[in-house]
């Protein structure tokens, strides 16, 4: 069995956080992590970027580099998960989601996940917040996972409380023909079936893109006849479809705090046995593939890309009200009941969000980026900063580009 060598209590633990960083949820994890460490003892930490770079080698020569603890993000090899599976390094799986062979594992180990209960709940929610459906369905994931029947079950309830019912798309199994070729014939049928309009929820953003681009072979419109909403507001996916995607956005920076706290507890001798935490959503965020079913959806979506165009310019709430014509309290009432937050929190977490692409896309000095974001104060801006990631700007560039 591998063994974590002792160390010096006064030390940093060497923590090694093997995490995908080139999209958003990764980069949200980060932020949570440090966002724990803040105001804590320090760690001694290394990022691993890809699963190619996580090793059965690397795992093995663990206790030889001091290393006291790991925060897993990345979906191993079977070698990779057998060495974990028999290793006593402080470990941390983070997101996940069946985990089934590292989870017999019984010791110095912890789980977190999304909860996807709470993501059913709330896309639910948010599509009978628009108004106009009288219909709705669920199109799970390509294979039978639990995470995928979760999310269902409790879309469905919510739904039935409400008095609706939900239509569900089986997978075809024919022999002899192509999985997707089969299922894109079968999922376009249904589609064509399904009463309209209809608020759709997918398990996750690659099945929803399939839908849209299925919707668009089929000659359905979106939103027009189907509603399409995802999970995990994957921006790669969900900005570049056509229409743009909206989604279910769990609350990573959430799942990156308690994947920090859990490892210390591990790493300090605590926590004796499994545990698993499950982290709720963040917010849904509004697109063209179901906002604009209702005249509150365009108004908001007229709203969202406003902020967007606009916010680095030292906009406000009134300069947002007086684009959509109407008044303040009305723009952030359905703002408010559409996006999960207000106005203002949206202006304040796109100007910080440039910041944060800038740091790590450009190499302007610090003072620059906050100019070209709308922070006048450079000093401000650093204790925003470090207050709500947890870490400075400095250090975020550092260990994002690593």
């Amino acid at each position: 069995m591998i063994d974590t060598m002792k160390r010096d209590p006064e030390t940093p633990p060497k923590v090694l956080i093997a995490l995908m960083m080139s999209g958003k949820s990764g980069q949200d994890k980060l932020t949570g992590v440090f966002r724990y460490l803040q105001g804590r003892r320090h760690w001694d930490t290394s990022i691993i970027r890809t699963k190619d770079g996580l090793t059965p080698q690397m795992i093995d020569a663990l206790p030889s580099r001091g290393v006291n603890g790991l925060i897993l993000s990345v979906p191993p090899s079977d070698e990779v998960e057998d060495r974990i599976v028999h290793s006593s390094i402080p470990t941390v799986v983070l997101d996940i989601l069946e985990a089934k062979r590292l989870r017999t594992r019984t010791h110095r180990i912890a789980f977190v996940v999304n909860d996807s209960s709470a993501i059913g709940a709330r896309a639910a929610e948010y599509l009978l917040e628009q108004g106009v459906f009288q219909s709705f369905a669920y199109v799970g994931a390509t294979r039978q996972y639990a995470w995928s029947q979760k999310r269902y079950e409790a879309f469905r309830r919510i739904l039935a409380a409400r008095g609706y019912g939900c239509q569900v798309f089986s997978e075809p199994v024919q022999d002899g023909i192509p999985d997707w070729d089969a299922r894109r014939q079968a999922l376009a049928e249904w589609l064509r079936g399904l009463p309209k309009p209809i608020g759709l929820l997918a398990a996750y953003d690659d099945r929803a893109h399939q839908i849209l681009e299925t919707c668009f072979d089929a000659g359905l419109k979106v939103p027009g006849d189907i509603a399409v909403l995802g999970v995990n507001n994957d921006e790669v996916i969900c900005e570049n479809t056509v229409p743009t995607l909206s989604s279910v956005q769990p609350d990573f920076e959430e799942e990156g705090y308690q994947a920090a706290a859990l490892l210390d507890r591990l790493m300090a001798g605590s926590l004796d046995h499994p545990e698993t935490v499950l982290c709720g959503v963040k917010q849904v965020v509004g697109r063209q593939s179901t906002v604009p079913t209702s005249q509150a959806g365009k108004l908001v979506q007229k709203a969202v890309a406003y902020i967007h165009a606009n916010a680095c310019k030292g906009i406000g709430v009134p300069d947002v009200a007086r684009h959509l014509r109407v008044s303040r309290r009305l723009a952030d009432l359905r703002f408010r009941q559409m996006q999960g937050q207000t106005i203002l929190d949206a202006i304040r977490q796109e100007r910080l969000e440039r910041v944060k692409h800038l740091l790590t896309s450009d190499d302007s000095t610090i003072g620059e980026i906050g100019t070209r974001c709308g922070y006048e104060n450079e000093n401000y801006l650093k204790n925003l900063f470090k207050v709500r990631f947890g870490m400075t700007m400095r250090d975020y560039r550092k260990f994002s580009r690593l």
